[in-house]
């Protein structure tokens, strides 16, 4: 029996290489389906050894949506069979949904993992889908300096993580550790990737004084990767490890102190003070919100107590917990340390305070958000709508119950020969509350009993007993169509790895960090350089002219002998398996994929770039993500193409402020049209702001090439009948400044002047949503057209004779030119700038009037007047606009934007 065909997309990117030691596990999660026949089992194969997925067959309408454009989802339960889908054509990709860990046993360093999804179809046959080869890397060679105290005194290694550390905190923390009354200890420091600057002061600090190791990471980590990597250069003659931040205080005795308590314990930790920068109190205790509580696994797992910064632990102990799980969650070391520790033995503690922890705004967890809870009467009375809480219980799902997940399956792998029956006897429980509803029912009871009186795990039980209340109620949801009211959705959050400085934001405030926060950037030095052009999103729906023009842009780069590589910064909904030629499609772009590389940002753990790499922003928040990149690489600036002024396309509020600011970034801005740039130029905005001749040199202009139309025979505009107007409606609000609501007042005003009284047929396109009509009174109405493809939308133009095409910015827009240049007389809208003489200059057939509806209406009433004057369309026709991206983006620009990127002076 032939194999079938399995569509398969992941979540996030798998790492391209994993430690391994002697177990870890791999989260995955997708959608998946089969078009021919559905899906009866699925499992993942790890080098030919099935395991079973977590959940497979649960609903996702994002896969659903993007292979069904024209369905509603919520009316689909009487359709089997969609024949508009070639991908889908049994209606398969809404149960598609599927999770899982995969346990990997030890592998040596040089070997590799072979991963494969495997389903079995209801119809006999099977179906797979290769997801990865992943080489099994080792640890780094640990560092053996000689160890300055006298013999017999305990051997202390302590890990420092850095990174971009702040002068004044790094050498009072360095201090402190010198100032230690046990003297036998060596600092191991693991600096990752700091600027050059950072680390020269970093350097200087320690230089001349052998009981500092300072070690370089070859590339990005974060401080979870970079703690296990300064743990991992701890050598095997260390007895005792402590963990050091790079910007705390240590009191003289710390080390003294946890060496002397931390008697038959794997480890021992202390109280600490917190204070602010300048040394002010804030808090005498770490625990002023929550109970200390170090000796119950299943709380320690729920709601870490450990601080890594107050440890002191067994060199032993590194032997379990390294290599640390794979960063595929917003995992903290000190919380996966503390748990090795309690799994193989016990945990002790000191109830004073040993250092000061320095509470800031660059901290990775700052005090108050490691001891927030949300009291027991906001959860009672905050109001919230049913959906709105289900979708918090299924992020908490993914986000925490799968974090958690990962780390008690690595535990059991590689403690449970030393761990008690007990202990083994609550991380089976634990795992057991996703499958039974007993041991979801314990873990509902223990977080409702830490919400009265003085809670230890700040109710984390209850948050994760919703969660997985939600895992059950998409199970019962799974195999059928979707239902309105609830939305039972098992789509994952667009990042499992949530950043420190955005989690417990208000969800408004969210939405904005979310927007602008940087990508996970990692340095590797030595990995090929590359021109990183970001990109919102890739979607088919949305692909308008702006897109284009990126597109074309990074094609053009290319034939100059640049690597260009496309990274999206937003979220990105599935697409079908065609997307790529689909985007071919359009003129310019044939080919493209095979040139241009693609990263998805916001779904890879980590995106490798070289010291040299530099960047192009598109919009405005990929010009706050260009931005934070700078710190990463040498370049002192980023290339700006700039298609609009974007504050105008929002409301005067946060969005507008963040889009102005943008543009005070340093950057080389190339504008899509020399009436944009002259608007910047006019208005002393960004690369002008210090005057024209500066912004003139900082700076380029370019025509965003129009779709290449011809206008029809002069015999078949004189006969056409009836006449047509053509409306550039796009009701969406991310148009606002096409102005739809003025466009349909002013052809519904013109409708009762009598300027369409002789049988005009009134069309609409531009909306991506469904086409329909659209009442203008006096029995008119504006029949909305389906979106079409470039060819279709060319011959569309040319069977109309009057345009209404509007842009409330310094933009020209594109639209009204391809009308003009189709013959049609075309109304558009002046703006500053942008005047009536400066739009005839591009062409005749541009009628251009206030943004008023009596200029409208005046504006349409002159184009259907001059409907009938075949010559005066002709001559219009030939409008002073590019057609050619090549000529658009031509050699001479090119060779300056070349010399831009390559430009890109070193930091000092």
């Amino acid at each position: 029996m032939p194999t079938a065909t399995l569509h398969v997309a992941l979540e996030a990117e798998l790492p391209s290489e994993l430690a391994v030691g002697a177990g870890t596990a791999l989260f995955i999660c997708g959608w998946c389906f089969s078009p021919e026949a559905r899906v009866r089992e699925l499992c993942f194969v790890l080098n030919g050894e099935p395991q079973p997925v977590a959940a497979s067959g649960m609903p996702r309408l994002d896969p659903f949506r993007a292979l069904h454009p024209t369905l509603d989802p919520f009316r689909s339960d009487r359709i089997s069979h969609d024949p508009d889908s070639e991908e889908d054509p049994l209606l398969h990709s809404y149960g598609s949904g599927f999770w899982g860990l995969v346990t990997i046993g030890p592998a040596a360093p040089g070997s590799r993992l072979e991963l494969t999804l495997r389903a079995c179809l209801e119809d006999g046959r099977e179906a797979q889908s290769e997801l990865a080869r992943i080489p099994v890397v080792g640890a780094p060679e640990p560092v053996c300096p000689p160890w300055p105290g006298p013999v017999g005194s305990p051997r202390v290694a302590i890990c420092m993580a850095t990174y971009n550390p702040p002068r004044d905190l790094l050498e009072r923390q360095l201090a402190s550790i010198r100032a230690q009354s046990h003297a036998n200890w060596i600092c191991v420091i693991s600096d990752d990737c700091s600027s050059p600057r950072s680390y020269a002061q970093l350097a200087s600090a320690v230089a001349g004084d052998p009981r500092f190791v300072l070690s370089r990471s070859g590339q990005r980590l974060g401080f979870y990767r970079n703690f296990e990597r300064a743990l991992s250069l701890v050598g095997s003659d260390a007895e005792f490890v402590a963990m050091a931040d790079q910007d705390d205080h240590w009191h003289p005795d710390k080390l003294e102190v946890l060496l002397g308590s931390i008697g038959d314990a794997q480890l021992v930790y202390s109280d600490a003070r917190v204070v602010t920068r300048e040394g002010e109190l804030i808090s005498a205790t770490w625990w002023n919100t929550r109970a200390n509580n170090h000796t119950d696994l299943l709380s320690l797992l729920v709601a870490n107590a450990v601080t890594g910064a107050a440890s002191l632990l067994r060199r032993e102990l590194l032997d379990y917990a390294l290599p640390f799980p794979p960063y595929q969650f917003a995992h903290f070391h000190d919380h996966w340390i503390g748990l090795n520790a309690l799994a193989i033995g016990e945990i002790a503690y000191v109830d004073r305070p040993l250092y000061d922890y320095v509470q800031h705004g660059n901290a990775s967890l700052g005090h108050a958000a490691a001891n927030r809870m949300t009291s027991l009467g906001h959860r009672l009375t905050h109001q919230r709508a049913l959906r709105e809480r289900i979708r918090l219980w299924r992020l908490h799902y993914f986000s925490d119950v799968c974090r958690l997940a990962q780390f008690a399956t690595v535990l059991e792998l590689r403690c449970a020969s030393r761990m008690s029956r007990s202990k083994r006897r609550a991380l089976d429980r634990f795992a057991a509350a996703d499958r039974s509803p007993r041991p979801l029912l314990a873990l509902g009871l223990r977080g409702a009993r830490d919400l009265v009186g003085t809670p230890q795990t700040l109710g984390a039980e209850w948050m994760l007993f919703y969660a997985l209340l939600w895992r059950r109620l998409v199970a019962i949801g799974a195999g059928q169509r979707p239902r309105r009211r609830l939305r039972l959705d098992a789509l994952p959050p667009p990042s499992l790895v949530a950043e420190p400085g955005r989690a417990g934001l208000d969800e408004r405030v969210a939405v904005v960090a979310d927007k602008i926060a940087p990508l996970r950037w990692t340095v590797v030095r030595g990995t090929p350089t590359r021109v990183n052009l970001l990109l919102p999103t890739i979607d088919l729906k949305h692909f308008f002219g702006g897109y284009i023009a990126k597109l074309n842009l990074a094609r053009r780069l290319v034939e100059q002998g640049l690597r260009v590589r496309i990274v999206t910064v937003d979220p990105v909904e599935p697409l079908p398996p065609g997307w790529k030629a689909a985007l071919e499609g359009y003129r310019g772009l044939a080919g493209l994929f095979e040139r241009v590389e693609v990263a998805f940002g916001r779904q890879a753990t980590s995106i490798a770039i070289s010291p040299q790499d530099t960047f192009i922003a598109t919009t405005w928040w990929t010009a706050h993500i260009a931005d934070d990149a700078l710190a990463a690489v040498e370049a002192d600036r980023f290339l700006y193409l700039i298609q609009e002024y974007e504050p105008f396309t929002f409301a005067m509020g946060t969005f507008a402020a963040l889009a102005a600011e943008s543009y005070e970034f340093p950057h080389f801005a190339l504008f899509s049209s020399e009436l944009l740039r002259d608007y910047f130029r006019r208005h002393g905005i960004g690369v002008y702001s210090a005057g024209e001749s500066s912004g003139d040199e900082q700076s380029a202009a370019f025509e965003n090439a129009i779709t290449p139309v011809r206008s029809p025979p002069a015999q078949a505009l004189a006969q056409r009948a009836p006449r047509r107007l053509l409306f550039y409606a796009r009701p969406e609000a991310h148009a606002a400044r096409n102005m739809f609501e003025l466009g349909v007042l002013a052809l519904a005003r013109a409708v009762r002047a009598g300027v369409f009284a002789d049988g005009w047929e009134l069309h609409g396109i531009g909306t991506v949503g469904r086409g329909g009509a659209l009442p203008l009174g006096a029995g008119a109405e504006l029949t909305l057209l389906p979106r079409s493809d470039q060819d279709s939308y060319s011959e569309l133009l040319g069977r109309h004779d009057v345009g209404l095409a509007l842009m409330y910015t310094p933009h020209p827009s594109l639209v009204p030119i391809e009308m003009a240049a189709a013959g049609l007389l075309t109304v558009t809208t002046s703006f500053e700038n942008k005047t009536a003489a400066a739009m005839a200059a591009i062409s005749p057939n541009l009628i251009t009037v206030a943004p008023t509806i009596t200029g409208i209406v005046a504006g349409l009433k002159a184009a259907t007047a001059g409907a009938s004057d075949v010559a005066r369309r002709l001559e219009g026709s030939q409008v002073h606009w590019s057609s050619d991206w090549d000529q658009s983006l031509g050699p001479e620009l090119m060779a300056r934007l070349v010399s831009v990127l390559g430009r890109a002076r070193v930091r000092a």
